[in-house]
């Protein structure tokens, strides 16, 4: 593939709700283009940007996929984004360097949430768009009905370009709302318009034509007077008008069929901002005269890493050297360069300045990082990424498993940013956080299948605590006789409940010496050890007032270890004693749903103990606040997910701990009991 200017590359993303074929979309325009021979199919596992071997198993796109192409003297860098929402970290990767997204609306199904996401990620990054109404061949697919939808929606920017000639099993072709024009196939050259289509066309030409007119005062006041604007006319406010994301082209098609492909090709040349007109945004320096590369995806395999880079400014070049702001080191550019289409690699002389391109082997540089030139530094902002709200907890399948898994996990959270590793101190269970049950299902396939790692998920256990209810007193006795020197320890503590959160203290109180000062620290320490252990189910003890007020001692058997045994033993009596109850951690909760789902998501909520804080309207949607017991929401995403029709999100900190109600905490603890029994032998 030869080399591009800036002015001759358009970036675009495909996005939309999965299954609307954004991937069998992306094989058209290969294959119309001549980029490849044949279009593969999904269902096949023969689609070039699904290569995964995720992908071909579940016949959909996990991750986002390069796919090149030269269309009219331009070089269409096409990027296939998943659709399903437990992989949108690789949506917001795509629209951190494209220019312009390409929304795929499915032509029965119309608007779906993964429409309406793709949508707000497209505001929220500030990105025009176009949208293509893809499988208008299937049975009661309509467009009119999905361009009225979008319209309502969207507002009266929302502009039809092409419209379809037939519909359903008919579907034969598009009509050109701007030339008014037959395009019936894909290969041949435009005709003229059917009988039975002028009308139509004739309507999407006066509001397109209405539209573009307002782009611009004097063509505004031309069309005041003539009642026409010229085709010319028409194409540059249309172009000026998708800049300013004030119109939003709207195209028919069947990626399956062929149809509405050379179209949509056409309009990505004509009216997509090519990669010169890109705003980069930048933290840190001038983006001027310098040289800038936002990496934005990293790929890892057995063999090493590559590096999927977007030059904003300059050429990256092989054997060359780079700065990496954020590490503060210099990367050195190997003598490959790639550009990639799906898996397949064509080597590249240059990455000039506003295309996409791989590096192989960077050393320290992550997704998100910059790649400037130390002596004019450029920071580019770094790719906002969704926060988990899914997890699960990783158990290895064997020794061998156990001594990599560390380092593959590495791997895989440098390789897809929404993943998060952390070992939960209080559990001691290795925790992997994602964006839902597949997505972390797909995380452990690949770590088998790239690192040769078998792990098992599991439900996160819960760090519960427990705590005393009232005050009370005991004696710790540690004293054997065996022979020679004998173990001989005495202590009385006091305990006392403290306030939540309140930790713990201990208090000496000893008067005179019943109890020498070197042996009080051990009596301590022995206390906290037990408190480690729990006295109900095994969970650390918390909020409590340790008060050593007596004891005893023997001249020749008292030891440190005597004192730490008997204040362990002082300390179990006496927490019995004063009643132990069971601590949860409580999540504070936000939620937000569309308003006709509020009414379900409050029901669920009166089914999981929580306490519901307020709900505030915000545009269509509720935000709902609430304190919910972190034990009913290990696995709400998922719920809430089926509440919502996958339309809701949330978000969940630790808020504080609080009693376990008797009528769960009777049955909770002959649970707890056991798994904490298990847990104990299997570390044994």
């Amino acid at each position: 593939m030869k080399s591009y200017t800036a002015e001759a590359i358009r970036n675009v993303g495909l996005f939309g709700h999965g299954g609307a074929g954004k991937t069998t979309l992306a094989e058209a325009l290969l294959f119309l283009s001549g980029a490849i021979n044949r279009q593969g199919r999904v269902d096949e596992g023969t689609a070039t940007t699904d290569y995964d071997p995720d992908e071909v198993k579940r016949k959909m796109s996990v991750s986002a996929a390069l796919a090149p192409l030269e269309w009219r003297d331009t070089k269409i860098n096409a990027i296939d984004a998943p659709g399903y929402a437990d992989f949108f970290g690789e949506v917001v990767q795509a629209m951190a360097v494209s220019e312009c997204a390409i929304i795929v609306v499915d032509g029965l199904a119309g608007i779906q949430v993964g429409t309406d996401a793709a949508w707000r990620q497209a505001n929220t990054d500030e990105l025009p768009r176009m949208v293509f109404v893809n499988r208008l061949e299937r049975d009661n697919a309509d467009f009119n009905r999905v361009f009225d939808q979008l319209r309502e929606r969207h507002g009266t920017g929302v502009l039809a370009l092409t419209i379809p000639i037939g519909s359903e099993s008919s579907f034969k072709g598009v009509a050109n709302v701007i030339d008014q024009e037959a395009i019936l196939d894909e290969k041949g050259s435009p005709q003229p318009l059917p009988d039975d289509v002028a009308a139509e066309v004739a309507r999407y030409r006066e509001m397109l034509i209405e539209s573009a007119a307002e782009i611009d005062d004097d063509l505004l006041t031309k069309y005041l007077e003539e009642g026409e604007l010229s085709i010319d006319e028409i194409r540059t406010a249309i172009r000026r008008g998708v800049a300013e994301r004030r119109i939003v082209p709207v195209l028919a098609g069947s990626a399956m069929q062929g149809h509405g492909i050379r179209s949509l090709l056409d309009a990505i040349v004509d009216f997509a901002p090519s990669a010169a007109e890109g705003h980069a945004r930048v933290e840190e320096g001038s983006i001027d005269g310098g040289s800038a590369a936002l990496v934005f995806k990293t790929v890892s395999d057995t063999f090493g890493r590559l590096s999927f880079l977007r030059s904003f400014a300059g050429d990256i070049r092989p054997n060359s050297h780079l700065w990496n702001p954020a590490q503060g080191k210099e990367e050195r550019i190997g003598k490959q360069l790639y550009f990639m289409r799906g898996k397949s690699q064509e080597e590249a002389d240059v990455i000039p300045a506003g295309d996409i391109g791989v590096v192989v082997k960077l050393g320290d540089t992550a997704t998100g990082d910059t790649l400037t030139t130390k002596d004019h530094p450029v920071v580019l902002q770094r790719i906002k990424f969704p926060s988990p709200a899914y997890a699960a907890a990783v158990e290895p399948k064997t020794k061998e498993d156990l001594e990599k898994l560390g380092s593959s996990l590495a791997r895989m959270t440098e390789e897809d940013p929404t993943l998060e590793v952390h070992r939960d101190a209080s559990t001691g269970q290795l925790i992997l956080s994602g964006l839902g049950e597949s997505h972390l299902e797909i995380a452990t396939e690949r770590m088998q299948h790239k690192f040769k790692v078998n792990v098992t998920l599991g439900t996160p256990r819960v760090p519960y605590r427990e705590t005393i209810r009232r005050s009370a007193k005991a004696e710790g006795r540690h004293v054997k006789q065996s022979g020679g020197h004998g173990q001989y320890g005495v202590a009385w503590i006091e305990l006392e409940p403290m306030e939540r959160g309140g930790g713990f203290e201990f208090v000496d109180k000893i008067v005179g010496g019943v109890v020498s000062h070197n042996y009080r620290p051990a009596v301590e320490k022995g206390i906290r050890e037990q408190m480690d252990k729990g006295v109900l189910a095994g969970y650390p003890v918390v909020d409590v007032r340790a008060i050593l007020f007596d004891g005893k001692e023997h001249p020749v058997d008292s030891s440190e270890m005597a004192f730490k045994l008997a204040g362990s033993e002082a300390f179990k009596k006496a927490a019995s004693d004063a009643g132990i109850e069971l601590l949860e951690p409580v999540m504070e909760v936000e939620i937000t749903v569309p308003d006709e789902f509020t009414g379900d998501v409050i029901g669920d909520l009166n089914t999981k103990r929580a306490h519901v804080h307020g709900m505030e309207p915000m545009g269509g949607s509720t935000v709902v606040s609430a304190e919910i017991p972190q034990a009913e929401i290990l696995r709400y995403a998922t719920d809430l997910r089926a509440l919502t029709q996958g339309r809701g999100s949330y978000t969940a900190r630790f808020s504080h701990y609080q009693e376990v109600p008797q009528h769960v905490a009777t049955q909770l603890v002959e649970k707890l009991k056991a798994e904490h029994a298990a847990t104990q032998h299997a570390q044994h």
